[in-house]
């Protein structure tokens, strides 16, 4: 039999930007080259996206 699985990646993290563009734009260039460097893997296990939002926590 086959069975068709869906996943999902939960992520969380608190950095110090600009702005929420550039808050997203860090993690994105980082997650980016991760999956650059494992390209094969994540094709392996079927990841085809990748999504996020930030939040404004501070007014630091």
């Amino acid at each position: 039999m086959q069975y068709n699985v869906k996943w999902i990646i939960n992520g969380n993290i608190t950095i110090d930007a600009d702005s929420k563009e550039k808050a997203e734009e860090k993690i994105k260039t980082t997650l980016e080259d991760i999956i650059n460097k494992n390209k094969s893997d994540f094709e392996r296990v079927g990841a085809t996206a990748i999504q996020g939002s930030a939040n404004q926590t501070s007014n630091e």
